[in-house]
């Protein structure tokens, strides 16, 4: 059976712009019944996307976090983790502040560069979430310095961009090991736009237990070839659409399609739904 899935998505907890119970209406709307909430380095809007969640709708919980290896950044989603886990929390908090501190020194950057915005205009943007790249270039946008958020990315932020901060990553191994020890499994996130399939086999080795195969970013052929990578490697297969509810991005809810066994043998991976 396929659709009705959907594994990566992001609330305004993150860097997304619906709150936990806009994002459950709009999965119903959308026909979804298993939904992962996958907010970068936080797992505080599963519980209100729990409670808001009708009989029918299956809300799993997840994060996901930045990893690097060989000087490649790599995204993994944590699923199934206990959110009470007071080692992964504290791991949280940090990756939290280590966002904020490098959201300041973008801005320090864009500062110098004789581009007025400040630490409190982006952090009004956050709202509740964690100050993060995407809401500088908003800021931006805001302010009329670009009329894009490409642009904002492609003029100051982007990886080769004059106000770019690498971002603190996680060496995979140590990722792998937190999300196993608070009871969840890893899944690199989005592997065509990591780019590096030479690497997956060493994740593989270091402790990876998925692959996100469907995403929005990946082509049909694209998918099946994670999918077959997956099974060579003896790892399951996820799947999402990472949707932000970003106006005009092309991410929806619920596409591409996952199939549903992919989320039964997820779930069992990781001993229930929690």
């Amino acid at each position: 059976m396929t659709g009705g899935v959907d594994l990566h998505t992001h609330t305004d907890v993150s860097d997304g712009v619906l709150d936990p119970e806009a994002l459950v209406r709009e999965a119903v709307r959308a026909g979804v019944e298993v939904l992962a909430v996958t907010d970068h380095d936080a797992v505080d809007g599963v519980a209100e996307a729990r409670r808001a969640a009708p009989p029918g709708l299956t809300v799993l919980t997840g994060a996901e976090l930045t990893c690097s290896i060989d000087g490649r950044e790599a995204h993994v989603l944590a699923y199934g983790v206990d959110a009470e886990d007071a080692a992964f929390r504290r791991a949280l908090d940090r990756f939290r502040d280590q966002r904020e501190e490098r959201a300041r020194a973008m801005i320090d950057r864009l500062q110098t560069l004789g581009v007025e915005v400040t630490y409190e205009e982006v952090e009004a943007i956050s709202g509740r979430g964690t100050v993060a790249r995407p809401h500088v270039a908003q800021a931006l946008l805001a302010r009329g310095v670009v009329k894009t958020l490409q642009e904002a990315f492609s003029r100051f932020l982007g990886r080769h961009a004059p106000a770019f901060v690498p971002k603190p990553a996680l060496d995979p191994r140590e990722a792998f090991d937190l999300v196993r020890a608070a009871g969840g499994l890893p899944s690199l996130a989005h592997p065509g736009t990591f780019q590096r399939d030479d690497l997956i086999p060493r994740l593989a080795a270091a402790g990876l237990g998925a692959i996100e195969a469907r995403h929005t970013e990946h082509g049909a052929a694209q998918a099946a070839h994670y999918e077959l990578m997956a099974r060579q490697l003896g790892l399951l297969t996820t799947g999402g659409s990472d949707f932000h509810g970003t106006p005009g991005h092309r991410s929806r809810l619920g596409s591409p399609a996952v199939p549903r066994s992919w989320a039964d043998a997820l779930i069992a991976a990781v001993g229930g739904v929690r």
